[in-house]
């Protein structure tokens, strides 16, 4: 059946899952607006092999099976809820971030590695000032893989000064910002509202909590059946529960919150798929969720 046909993430796979998500794409959106969704497709295929990337470096499933098959559930809620482009890239340069954080567990160039995280998520935060929030998964990976100091936090930062040098500087030469008081003030009621705005429509849109209730019960079920045997498994899914807890945060502030669910999603469910593949009933039950999620209406 066709969770067997997803067995391995080879090419073929992943090929079909990157035609299966571009078909839900052209059922789900506006065809008027193609380019800005094809745009948004690229960056969540940029983001599904980074995830990939992350997943099969540190060993955070014991297979990659199935994987292909996350990313075709998965584009089924994303095409059907808001998106942005920027939100979407930002939850990239989010992911090569939390990559850095991973990789802390390697004991391998690490003062690179922490100028890195302190890099990329000063860029995700331009993007989406929101993902400021991820400061307590950034914190916490750091102090699970590595070690708070002084030292840690001055590394991480110098990154952070680096990326907002660099990013003001280009800004300010193609002319987009000025640096001034009134700027910064500007910056920051924007983002105020912002919020103010998607808490009034996510307030009145009962459909806007489905997924991430969907997601919180995959993964409930994940933490009390498959946590970890071992102290290194456990440290690693301690840093996945940050992680989804910062993401499902989100769902009470934006609208466009489906893409930060996107990395605890595929882990957990993955790893249940993995789990109860021979069970017909459940391959079954997956094949009914898709064909139910891949009908185009709009949630």
């Amino acid at each position: 059946m066709i969770i067997r046909f997803f067995k391995f993430t080879k090419l073929p796979q992943l090929v079909t899952a990157m035609i299966i998500s571009f078909l839900i794409m052209l059922a789900f959106k506006n065809l008027n607006d193609l380019i800005s969704e094809l745009y948004s497709l690229c960056v969540l295929i940029l983001i599904f092999f980074l995830s990939l990337f992350i997943i099969s470096k540190n060993s955070i499933l014991k297979s990659n099976q199935y994987i292909s098959l996350g990313l075709i559930i998965f584009c089924g809620v994303y095409f059907k809820m808001p998106a942005e482009i920027n939100i979407t890239l930002s939850y990239l340069f989010l992911l090569l971030a939390i990559r850095k954080v991973y990789s802390l567990n390697s004991k391998k160039n690490q003062n690179k590695k922490l100028f890195d995280i302190g890099f990329w998520f000063l860029i995700s935060i331009i993007l989406c000032p929101f993902n400021f929030i991820f400061i307590l998964t950034i914190l916490f990976g750091v102090f699970m893989f590595h070690k708070i100091s002084i030292g840690a936090i001055l590394k991480i930062l110098t990154g952070v000064l680096t990326s907002a040098i660099t990013t003001l500087f280009f800004l300010d030469l193609i002319g987009h910002v000025s640096f001034n008081t009134d700027s910064l003030i500007y910056f920051f009621d924007q983002i105020w509202m912002i919020y103010l705005s998607n808490e009034i429509i996510t307030s009145n849109n009962y459909n806007h909590w489905l997924f991430a209730s969907v997601s919180f019960v995959i993964f409930l079920y994940y933490s009390f059946n498959f946590f970890g045997n071992n102290l290194y498994e456990r440290i690693k899914n301690l840093f996945l529960l940050m992680f989804f807890i910062n993401s499902i945060l989100l769902v009470f502030i934006i609208n466009e919150y489906s893409i930060f669910l996107f990395f605890p999603f595929l882990v957990t469910l993955i790893k249940i798929i993995s789990e109860y593949r021979n069970n017909l009933f459940f391959e079954i039950a997956i094949l009914i969720a898709i064909i139910i999620n891949s009908y185009p209406y709009n949630i």
